[in-house]
């Protein structure tokens, strides 16, 4: 899904575009790096595209304005896309990480264990922060990595769904028969 961003600075949201300024000024002090925020009303969010080292050229990140259309100082609203900015950072470690434990990992089995013993952590930050890694990817020209965690975030999308519909336990079920399987091949 692709999101047009309007450069307009405009205040239907009922955010003056010098309050919006002042943000990004204090942004960009705490980021060290130049930050624009843009406010988009048609679906009532704000965009931060910001330069950064974790992701290749200009990320954005997007989040719901409704929580800061109340806050009137600068300081409340550049904490919030901070704390934003640093748990998609962390997010996307933890994605780098899972996808290191799956390329080392020697069997399907063991992949599916991986996986699983993480189940919780598979929430909308962690593929929010995935897609970015794979546009990182992409931006570097890396399109066999990129692949693979498109490929990684399709498969944990089947196991988050199949989580929340209780069959966590089927999964694990799944991987033990798995498992028995290549035992009794293996002999």
């Amino acid at each position: 899904m692709s999101i047009q961003i309007s450069s307009d600075r405009d205040e239907s949201l009922g955010v003056a575009p010098e309050f919006i300024r002042e943000v990004e000024d204090e942004l960009s002090g705490r980021l060290g790096q130049p930050v624009v925020l843009v406010l988009v009303p048609e679906n009532d969010t704000i965009a931060v595209k910001a330069e950064s080292e974790l992701f290749a050229g200009e990320s954005i990140f997007v989040m719901d304005a409704s929580p800061l259309l109340f806050r009137k100082q600068v300081a409340d609203w550049a904490d919030a896309f901070e704390r934003k900015i640093n748990r998609l950072a962390r997010r996307a470690d933890d994605a780098e990480r899972l996808y290191a434990a799956i390329q080392k990992s020697p069997s399907p089995e063991k992949t599916g264990e991986i996986v699983l013993e993480h189940i919780g952590d598979y929430d909308d930050d962690f593929f929010e922060a995935l897609g970015m890694v794979i546009a990182h990817e992409k931006g570097w020209l890396r399109l066999g990595r990129a692949r693979d965690f498109e490929a990684l975030r399709e498969y944990l999308r089947v196991v988050r769904r199949r989580a929340r519909d209780g069959e966590t336990a089927a999964m694990w079920r799944e991987l033990a028969q798995g498992a028995a399987r290549d035992r009794d091949f293996g002999s």
